[in-house]
Protein backbone atom coordinates (compact mmCIF):
# COMPACT_ATOMS: atom_id res chain seq x y z
CA UNK A 1 0.00 0.00 0.00
CA UNK A 2 1.14 3.75 -0.74
CA UNK A 3 1.30 6.89 1.61
CA UNK A 4 -1.80 7.70 0.43
CA UNK A 5 -3.60 4.70 1.04
CA UNK A 6 -4.49 3.38 -2.36
CA UNK A 7 -3.07 0.55 -3.69
CA UNK A 8 -2.86 1.31 -7.39
CA UNK A 9 -1.75 4.21 -9.64
CA UNK A 10 -3.92 4.30 -12.44
CA UNK A 11 -3.40 6.09 -16.17
CA UNK A 12 -6.75 6.25 -17.73
CA UNK A 13 -6.02 7.70 -21.75
CA UNK A 14 -8.46 7.95 -24.11
CA UNK A 15 -9.49 11.21 -26.21
CA UNK A 16 -13.21 11.21 -24.88
CA UNK A 17 -13.59 13.70 -22.35
CA UNK A 18 -16.65 11.45 -21.04
CA UNK A 19 -14.72 8.25 -20.87
CA UNK A 20 -11.71 9.58 -19.19
CA UNK A 21 -14.00 11.07 -16.23
CA UNK A 22 -16.27 8.09 -15.84
CA UNK A 23 -12.77 5.61 -15.42
CA UNK A 24 -11.07 8.07 -13.50
CA UNK A 25 -13.89 8.08 -10.78
CA UNK A 26 -14.67 4.71 -10.74
CA UNK A 27 -11.00 3.81 -10.52
CA UNK A 28 -10.24 6.78 -7.83
CA UNK A 29 -12.11 5.55 -4.89
CA UNK A 30 -9.59 2.82 -4.16
CA UNK A 31 -6.37 3.92 -6.31
CA UNK A 32 -4.69 7.03 -7.49
CA UNK A 33 -6.17 7.20 -11.27
CA UNK A 34 -5.28 9.99 -13.60
CA UNK A 35 -6.01 10.64 -16.60
CA UNK A 36 -4.77 11.86 -20.38
CA UNK A 37 -6.45 12.65 -23.90
CA UNK A 38 -3.38 11.48 -25.89
CA UNK A 39 -0.81 8.97 -26.37
CA UNK A 40 1.85 12.17 -25.95
CA UNK A 41 0.10 13.65 -22.56
CA UNK A 42 0.12 9.99 -21.07
CA UNK A 43 3.54 9.31 -22.48
CA UNK A 44 5.05 12.65 -20.68
CA UNK A 45 3.07 11.62 -17.45
CA UNK A 46 4.66 8.17 -17.70
CA UNK A 47 8.54 9.70 -17.88
CA UNK A 48 7.48 11.51 -14.70
CA UNK A 49 5.40 9.08 -12.76
CA UNK A 50 5.07 5.49 -12.12
CA UNK A 51 1.47 3.87 -13.08
CA UNK A 52 1.15 0.15 -12.05
CA UNK A 53 -1.55 0.01 -14.56
CA UNK A 54 -3.03 2.17 -17.53
CA UNK A 55 -6.25 1.66 -19.51
CA UNK A 56 -5.23 2.87 -23.36
CA UNK A 57 -7.44 3.74 -25.94
CA UNK A 58 -6.18 2.65 -29.28
CA UNK A 59 -7.65 5.13 -31.15
CA UNK A 60 -6.01 8.51 -30.44
CA UNK A 61 -5.06 12.05 -31.99
CA UNK A 62 -1.38 12.23 -33.17
CA UNK A 63 -0.09 8.72 -32.26
CA UNK A 64 -2.27 5.55 -31.81
CA UNK A 65 -2.31 3.18 -28.82
CA UNK A 66 -0.43 0.29 -30.72
CA UNK A 67 2.54 3.01 -31.34
CA UNK A 68 2.16 4.18 -27.93
CA UNK A 69 2.35 0.94 -26.33
CA UNK A 70 5.72 -0.32 -27.26
CA UNK A 71 7.23 3.13 -25.95
CA UNK A 72 5.53 3.05 -22.35
CA UNK A 73 6.77 -0.49 -22.14
CA UNK A 74 10.46 0.85 -23.10
CA UNK A 75 9.51 3.57 -20.22
CA UNK A 76 7.93 1.47 -17.72
CA UNK A 77 8.54 -2.22 -18.48
CA UNK A 78 6.22 -2.97 -15.07
CA UNK A 79 3.29 -1.01 -15.78
CA UNK A 80 0.57 -3.23 -17.37
CA UNK A 81 -1.33 -2.17 -20.13
CA UNK A 82 -5.01 -2.49 -20.96
CA UNK A 83 -6.04 -1.67 -24.51
CA UNK A 84 -9.49 -0.25 -25.54
CA UNK A 85 -11.15 -0.17 -28.51
CA UNK A 86 -14.89 0.31 -29.95
CA UNK A 87 -13.57 0.31 -33.56
CA UNK A 88 -12.10 -2.07 -36.41
CA UNK A 89 -8.92 -3.79 -36.14
CA UNK A 90 -6.55 -5.09 -38.31
CA UNK A 91 -4.82 -8.31 -37.91
CA UNK A 92 -1.24 -6.52 -37.93
CA UNK A 93 -3.29 -4.01 -34.85
CA UNK A 94 -4.61 -7.52 -32.96
CA UNK A 95 -1.14 -9.30 -32.90
CA UNK A 96 0.93 -6.41 -31.62
CA UNK A 97 -1.99 -5.75 -28.90
CA UNK A 98 -1.58 -9.66 -28.19
CA UNK A 99 2.06 -8.95 -27.80
CA UNK A 100 2.46 -6.16 -25.60
CA UNK A 101 -1.02 -5.87 -23.83
CA UNK A 102 -2.46 -7.46 -20.36
CA UNK A 103 -5.81 -7.84 -21.71
CA UNK A 104 -8.13 -6.22 -24.61
CA UNK A 105 -11.28 -4.43 -23.78
CA UNK A 106 -14.15 -4.20 -26.47
CA UNK A 107 -15.83 -0.60 -26.15
CA UNK A 108 -18.24 -0.46 -24.79
CA UNK A 109 -17.43 -1.98 -21.40
CA UNK A 110 -18.62 -2.93 -18.48
CA UNK A 111 -16.83 -0.80 -15.26
CA UNK A 112 -16.79 -4.93 -13.52
CA UNK A 113 -14.45 -6.30 -16.25
CA UNK A 114 -12.45 -2.95 -15.19
CA UNK A 115 -12.63 -3.63 -11.47
CA UNK A 116 -11.80 -7.37 -12.39
CA UNK A 117 -8.48 -5.76 -14.10
CA UNK A 118 -7.60 -3.66 -11.78
CA UNK A 119 -7.98 -6.11 -8.75
CA UNK A 120 -5.90 -8.73 -10.87
CA UNK A 121 -3.33 -6.41 -11.46
CA UNK A 122 -3.24 -5.64 -7.56
CA UNK A 123 -3.13 -9.19 -6.52
CA UNK A 124 -0.30 -9.61 -8.38
CA UNK A 125 1.51 -6.96 -6.71
CA UNK A 126 0.69 -7.82 -3.36
CA UNK A 127 1.95 -11.44 -3.89
CA UNK A 128 -1.74 -12.43 -3.54
CA UNK A 129 -2.42 -16.14 -5.78
CA UNK A 130 -6.25 -14.72 -5.41
CA UNK A 131 -7.06 -11.69 -7.19
CA UNK A 132 -10.83 -11.55 -5.28
CA UNK A 133 -8.46 -11.34 -2.28
CA UNK A 134 -7.65 -7.36 -2.70
CA UNK A 135 -10.45 -5.72 -3.14
CA UNK A 136 -9.21 -2.68 -4.97
CA UNK A 137 -12.66 -1.61 -6.35
CA UNK A 138 -15.33 -3.03 -4.96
Amino acid sequence: MRKDGKLLRVLVVDDEPLIREVLCRFLDKNSSAMTAGSAEEALEEIRTQHYDLCFLDVNLPGMNGVEAIKIIKELSPSTKVAIMSGGYLCEDMKRQIAEGALEFIEKPFDLSRIREIANRVAAALTGKSNYEEIPVLN
